[in-house]
């Protein structure tokens, strides 16, 4: 098991390898990026991915009222009974089962929140990817991340803070690579 003070295994691992053609390429890539700017996408969808996994994870309680509901005596459905109801893309892509190896990814990755030091960025951090829906969006939705903090915080303040607080993670990522 990995402690609050290491960065996952996997991650670890690819900052690794990027560190070594890095440095063979003399520091920077073709790009003109470092070890850090390289690691903070990398590091935004594992967040956003394990977000995804927790939202996806079944409730008890939703389960427990599914249950009370099938007490009740069956009656026959008519064709007028329930409307016709197509999923949305959002409803289909939540139905899809959670593998084991999403599972196991996910609590590291979240671990890793707990190397921030101030919690707020936690929090900014965690709503962001919990917000973008399971893919890393160009645009994050902002205002839900507001509402959600409870904070009343300019967009530019949030996009500021969490930019700021993915480089604090690769950062450490990249330092002990």
């Amino acid at each position: 098991m990995i402690s609050a003070n290491t960065p996952d295994r996997t991650l670890l691992k690819t900052a690794r390898t990027l560190a070594a053609v890095t440095r063979q390429e003399g520091g920077r890539d073709d790009a003109g990026l470092s070890l850090k700017e390289k690691l903070m996408p990398r590091l935004e969808g594992r967040l956003v991915s394990a977000a995804w996994t927790l939202r996806r994870l079944p409730d008890r309680e939703a389960g427990f009222r599914r249950m009370q509901g099938c007490l009740w005596p069956e009656t026959v459905a008519e064709s007028s009974t329930y409307a016709p109801e197509s999923l949305t893309t959002f409803q289909a892509r939540r139905r899809v089962r959670i593998t084991a190896q999403e599972i196991d990814d996910m609590q590291p990755t979240l671990d890793l929140l707990q190397l921030l030091p101030d919690v707020t960025d936690r929090r900014i951090l965690f709503w962001s990817a919990w917000h973008q829906d399971g893919e890393t969006q160009a645009r994050i939705p902002w205002a839900k991340v507001r509402r959600s903090l409870g904070a009343n915080l300019s967009r530019w303040t949030l996009k500021r803070r969490y930019e700021g607080g993915l480089q604090w993670l690769a950062a450490i990522i990249a330092m002990q690579a």
